[in-house]
């Protein structure tokens, strides 16, 4: 009994022992392991398959995730930072930093401190960048320093050591202002020749930005800012003269040489050297038409008009005495040749509308209106009636300046540019005081708006009037004209910014045998100069 039990026992621990062996892939020797055979065959496990066939049973959808909160970025405190300015600058530098401020798009907080003693303020802490009158920071403004005297002064030119002299120890005729500080009662005495606006002009006024330790960046950025915010206005210069005229000997030497630069060839440096250069045209242009039953009817040849081009005229004025002296075909073909050769053309046209039309020119990113007038009397011996001429609604002709129409004129085309120059053609012949009707005519301009008034028809030159608002130069007499009479003319510069006249400026000159206009010597020109200053000081007294 006990040797059966003891033989179940050990049976049964050999079974446990190969089922454990068999679980973990092991095996043991032949010899000593029983046979156990198998009752039933074994169910082989199901294998992995690489693709997963699908069922009828819907997913489960998956739980819907928690909308995310969004929280923001705190926005930086902008750094605070002062400006230490004069008390000259504060509303233009007032006016920058607001305007940085209300941006939000700058990482400082702006304040402005105005101080007198901009170094004392940065020094002591009070202020981070200071503007200071120098060229050792970054600089934000440059302009031009003007020795200016009153416009009549007969006084035109100051040697560099008069000038530092000037500069340090001041002068009771000078002033020294900045450029833009200039008014047309004075003038800007030019320095070695120089004028204030010349690139190699020696005198000039800056203010840069400095700065303590650590606030460079902010330097730069204000920098950028105060360039925009502090520079100063900018100027164009228009040349202006009297009566053109290329008819007699003038267009004989042009047609018989073929030398287009003849005519304007000794002033041109002059014409260059300004931005816009204006004349009245005292002539018909071109080879038809009749003459007018009027003293003296003048007519230039065709190649006047490139001549005029090519001695730098930008522009004319049609209306005069003289336009229609070979009738309307000859105005209209006078026209079309100046418009081909590039010179703009004011006062005349095919009709009322273009007669009183104005030109309009950018210059120097300034829009500037140019319109043409004439207002003259009756001719004595021929009683030619110049008015007569006026363009109608389809007739070619002049605009004539009746007072109103030329307030209307002004008025209408003021607003839409920056600038309003006229052109009249007024007055009576060889007196040098203006006549009624042309005061009359000038100051209707200049009341609408206009800022400069050219004349001329006397063929002298008259006094310069400073009018309101505006400047009216009322003749600039002859200039490029073969004619019996005064040679000393002269040319007028004016310099002009958006808000109107800033100066003026004479450049006397002559007119040679045969009509050629050059430059006065320095012997000739103080005569012509103190003549039109006493007209001037004549008209200014009498006419506040």
């Amino acid at each position: 009994m006990r040797t059966r039990l003891s033989a179940a026992i050990m049976a049964a621990a050999l079974l446990i022992i190969v089922l454990a062996l068999v679980a973990c892939g092991g095996g043991v020797p032949d010899a000593e392991s029983p046979v156990i055979a198998a009752t039933s065959p074994a169910t082989p496990l199901p294998q992995p398959s690489a693709t997963i066939a699908p069922t009828d049973t819907a997913e489960p959808s998956p739980a819907p995730s928690p909308t995310p909160t969004h929280t923001p970025t705190p926005t930086p405190t902008p750094e605070p930072v002062t400006l230490a300015a004069p008390p000259e600058w504060e509303p233009d530098v007032r006016l920058a930093l607001e305007a940085m401020n209300e941006s939000g798009a700058s990482p400082y907080a702006w304040s402005l401190l105005v101080e007198e003693d901009i170094e004392a303020a940065l020094a002591g802490g009070r202020a981070q960048i200071a503007l200071s009158r120098d060229d050792s920071g970054a600089i934000v403004r440059r302009e031009p320093l003007a020795f200016a005297v009153p416009f009549t002064t007969e006084w035109e030119n100051l040697l560099p050591a008069e000038a530092e002299n000037v500069l340090a120890n001041g002068h009771y005729l000078i002033r020294v202002i900045r450029w833009s500080d200039m008014t047309p009662d004075n003038k800007a005495m030019r320095v070695d020749g120089r004028h204030p606006t010349d690139p190699d002009y020696p005198y000039m006024e800056t203010w840069s930005l400095m700065s303590a330790s650590g606030y460079e960046e902010a330097t730069a950025e204000l920098a950028g800012v105060l360039a925009e915010a502090l520079a100063p206005l900018p100027t164009i210069r228009i040349a202006a003269v009297g009566d053109l005229n290329l008819d007699r000997s003038v267009g004989y030497i042009i047609t018989t040489t073929g030398d287009l630069a003849y005519p304007l060839s000794l002033v041109k440096p002059v014409f260059d050297a300004a931005d816009y250069t204006i004349g009245n045209l005292e002539t018909a242009l071109g080879d038809v038409g009749e003459p007018a039953a009027k003293l003296y009817p003048f007519r230039s040849p065709p190649q006047a008009a490139k001549a005029l081009a090519i001695g730098g005229v930008d522009l004319v004025s049609l209306a005069n005495n003289h336009a229609q002296d070979y009738g309307p075909e000859a105005l209209l073909q006078g026209i079309d040749l100046l418009q081909a050769a590039g010179v703009a053309t004011v006062g005349g046209g095919a009709n009322e509308a273009a007669a009183h039309a104005p030109h309009i020119a950018e210059i120097g990113g300034l829009k500037v209106a140019f319109l043409g007038y004439v207002n003259v009397p009756v001719e004595a011996e021929t009683h030619f009636d110049t008015r007569s001429w006026s363009a109608t609604a389809d007739v070619p002709g002049l605009a004539w300046g009746d007072p109103a129409r030329m307030s209307a004129d002004v008025a209408a085309i003021r607003s839409d540019v920056d600038l309003v120059v006229v052109i009249l053609h007024s007055g009576f012949e060889y007196i040098e005081e203006p006549g009624e009707e042309q005061v009359a005519a000038a100051r209707a301009a200049i009341d609408a708006g206009a800022d400069l008034v050219v004349g001329h028809h006397a063929h002298i030159l008259q006094g310069i009037h400073h009018y309101g608002e505006g400047i009216i130069a009322y003749g600039m007499g002859n200039f490029l004209f073969d004619i019996d009479g005064p040679r000393e003319t002269a040319i007028l510069n004016v310099w002009l910014d958006r808000n109107g006249v800033r100066q003026l400026e004479l450049v006397p000159a002559i007119i040679q045998e045969h009509g050629q206009p050059r430059l006065a010597q320095p012997e000739e020109a103080g005569s012509i100069l103190s003549r039109v200053y006493y007209l001037t000081m004549l008209l200014n007294a009498a006419n506040p």
